[in-house]
C-alpha cells in the first residue's frame, strides 16, 4: 500500500512520491524513515529521521530539523510514517 496525497504540488515531469507503510513488524532500529503526517506542533511534513526504538503501535524517532539545530525525539505512530528507500 502507498501513500498518495493529492495535496502535494504538482510539477510537468515530476511524479507523486510514494511511500511504503512501515508497521512494528517491517521496522529496524537505526532505519531512516519520512514522516508525512499534518499535525500543528509536529515535524514538519516530509522530515526525514532514524528509528530509534520500536513499540507497539508507535515508533521512536530521532528527527533533526536543520543544520545547527539539535535533534528532537518524537513519539510517532506507525500510520504517519512512510519508509523512504521508495521515495523518489
Amino acid at each position: 500500500m502507498y501513500y498518495n496525497y493529492s495535496n502535494q504540488l504538482q510539477l510537468p515531469g515530476i511524479r507523486n512520491i510514494k511511500y511504503d507503510y512501515i508497521s512494528a513488524k517491517t521496522a529496524m532500529p537505526g532505519q531512516k524513515v519520512v514522516y508525512v503526517g499534518m499535525i500543528n506542533g509536529g515535524p514538519g511534513y516530509g522530515s526525514v529521521g532514524s528509528l530509534i526504538e520500536i513499540r507497539g503501535k508507535k515508533a521512536i524517532v530521532e528527527i533533526k530539523p536543520f543544520s545547527g539545530i539539535e535533534p528532537k525525539i518524537w513519539h510517532i505512530p506507525y500510520y504517519l510514517l512512510g519508509s523512504i528507500k521508495n521515495a523518489a
